[in-house]
């Protein structure tokens, strides 16, 4: 199956209107190890037990410190694993500071981009799931392409085989992806300009649509 084959859906997909609703009780824990946590959910919440977070949301958020808990509650709406989440938060100045050094930089390859990869190992819990989310957000770009969102569900479509447009990355799992996030990055970054949309849509149409369809009813059809 070729993806161009849903080219209209996928141009027109509200990707920034994409939206997670997250509860505050979910992130307490949280908060009784962190004061500042505690004086930024007051801000987030308003009195609410809950919050809906939309990706424009996140875009639109200046503060680096409250872009990065917008993005761990829209990616995460129902808490993270253990205590992936204060691990993370107790190196949060580690996480600026190297999202703020990427910014400023150019990737031009895989091997300058191990520099990214390796500062974020240092920090216990960030995996790749959750800093693709950070480098999209942050907007850091990898040899002129949008950096994007890859997680479980997108590499699941990209095993899949269901798209000839991936036949490249059909050997990907979570154990490798880090290795191949660069040839992700690139290959949807050439795919959006031979289909004249974002990069952006690409990754969303895979999330929600990626392995929900049939490839027998679509050569079926083609009979």
């Amino acid at each position: 199956m070729n993806i161009a084959t849903f080219h209209t859906l996928i141009a027109h997909l509200p990707v920034q209107q994409q939206c997670f609703k997250t509860k505050r009780s979910n992130w307490r824990k949280a908060e009784f190890k962190l004061d500042w946590l505690e004086r930024m959910n007051d801000k987030l919440f308003d009195k609410k037990e809950s919050i809906n977070i939309c990706r424009q949301d996140i875009f639109n958020t200046k503060d680096i410190r409250e872009r990065i808990i917008k993005t761990i509650y829209w990616g995460y709406p129902r808490g993270m694993r253990g205590n992936h989440f204060v691990n993370i938060l107790n190196n949060i100045e580690t996480i600026e500071k190297e999202i703020k050094k990427f910014s400023n930089r150019k990737y031009q390859n895989s091997y300058e981009f191990q520099e990214v990869v390796q500062a974020f190992k240092t920090v216990p819990g960030l995996g790749l799931s959750t800093y693709s989310k950070l480098l999209y957000f942050f907007k850091i770009r990898l040899n002129g392409n949008q950096c994007l969102i890859l997680d479980q569900r997108v590499i699941d479509v990209l095993a899949s085989k269901f798209y000839d447009n991936f036949k490249a990355l059909s050997r990907i799992s979570y154990s490798n992806a880090e290795s191949k996030y660069f040839e992700y990055v690139e290959m949807l970054g050439d795919l959006s300009k031979q289909l004249k949309i974002e990069g952006e849509n690409i990754e969303q149409f895979l999330f929600i649509f990626g392995n929900s369809l049939k490839k027998e009813a679509f050569l079926l059809d083609a009979k």
